[in-house]
């Protein structure tokens, strides 16, 4: 890694960083999508704790949250959440989510994401007051190769695979996701539903 005192020098080669880590991820996706029209996709699930997983999916999505300056929170229960998933899978999840609601939301905006147990489920909240969901793109939202914002005068990069890859991971585990949004330019919230494990012995 080269060492530089310059500020231009080091602010081009994190830009530059950025953008070689979403290209990786954009060709993992692409494999992920490969693999799992194959059915070719393994899942290796265990008991795991959300919070960690959690930590660990926005410590990820911080420095895309930084480079555009959003305001980023993310709340934890006080106790453990078990639930049975791939963890790696699981952050793969979150970590989507994150950086699509940092993608789509201007720059100084606001991402929130909380972590709670309701009734059964533990329930993954990501709000964002960002570019927001068409009502007629709300039901293909999932889709593959739907774009979140259909408009053409923004670009936002990307090939509308992420949310389709969220879907399908999470219904691997037995989960579910939603999306809601009150329109363009009323930001978004996503839900992630995942059974709770009672019995962690």
């Amino acid at each position: 890694q080269m060492r530089t005192n310059d500020p231009i020098i080091e602010q081009a080669g994190n830009i530059i960083n950025r953008q070689v880590v979403q290209r990786v991820r954009l060709v993992d996706d692409l494999l992920d999508i490969s693999r799992i029209t194959k059915g070719k996709l393994r899942l290796t699930k265990e008991k795991v704790e959300l919070r960690l997983v959690a930590n660990r999916a926005a410590e990820t999505a911080r420095p895309l949250m930084d480079a555009r300056k959003h305001d980023f929170s993310l709340a934890l229960p006080t106790e453990p959440i078990w639930v049975e998933a791939d963890p790696a899978r699981l952050e793969q999840i979150i970590v989507n989510l994150l950086n699509n609601a940092a993608k789509y939301t201007d720059t100084g905006g606001l991402v929130r994401m909380t972590v709670q147990p309701e009734a059964s489920d533990a329930v993954i909240r990501v709000r964002d007051n960002g570019v927001g969901i068409a009502p007629e793109t709300l039901p293909q939202i999932f889709d593959l190769f739907t774009q979140v914002d259909g408009t053409l005068s923004r670009s936002y990069g990307g090939l509308g695979i992420g949310l389709a890859l969220v879907r399908t991971l999470i219904e691997l585990q037995d989960g579910r996701v939603q999306a809601k949004s009150g329109g363009l330019g009323k930001g978004s919230e996503f839900t992630v539903k995942l059974p709770v494990v009672l019995d962690t012995s």
